[in-house]
């Protein structure tokens, strides 16, 4: 409308200008101009270490242990808690429990007398150095509607993954 009322054309037309002039420079600094260190994100992203110094390492499953697994609530969503122990030698940063959810009745089909309700693989960030232990809590959305159990519930846990981050070497100069 500014460029149709010739009263107000002048101001249209610098005002073009200047979205155009913004538009570029947007552009500029998105297609790589401006690569600042303050780009960097603030929050710690899943599976990246907190030091740019530290390196990720795998830790093997049987290094890492949980004590007294438990599962409570209803399912939106479940609370877990429990201990974990590193008995590893790097700082533990995450673990990936594979959670069973198992019902337990009379006349089940499999030889254990529990049917599975559903499984999942749950991820847990942590941060425990090597040889401690620390107490957890974390929440689990089950995928899909809730079966509904005829039995007694038997929940499994198993630690399938972890890892961890090795310290930044330290060098002596004098």
């Amino acid at each position: 409308m500014a460029l149709a009322v010739p009263r107000y054309r002048v101001i249209g037309v610098i005002g073009c200008v200047l979205l155009g002039a913004m538009l570029t420079w947007g552009m500029i600094q998105r297609l790589g101009g401006g690569n600042d260190a303050d780009d960097e994100p603030k929050v710690q992203q899943r599976g990246r270490p907190t030091s740019p110094a530290a390196t990720l390492q795998v830790i093997a499953p049987d290094s890492v242990q949980i004590e007294d697994p438990k599962m409570t609530g209803s399912g939106a969503p479940f609370e877990l808690r429990g201990r974990i122990e590193n008995r590893s030698d790097v700082l533990l940063k995450s673990i990936t429990l594979l959670v069973t959810r198992n019902d337990c009745f009379e006349g089940a089909l499999d030889p254990t007398g529990c049917a599975v309700l559903w499984q999942d693989r749950h991820w847990i960030s942590i941060s425990i150095p090597p040889g401690e232990s620390r107490d957890f809590s974390s929440s689990v959305w089950m995928r899909g509607a809730a079966p509904r159990p005829r039995g007694t519930l038997k929940d499994a846990f198993k630690v399938v993954a972890a890892s961890g981050e090795l310290p930044p070497p330290t060098s002596l100069s004098n």
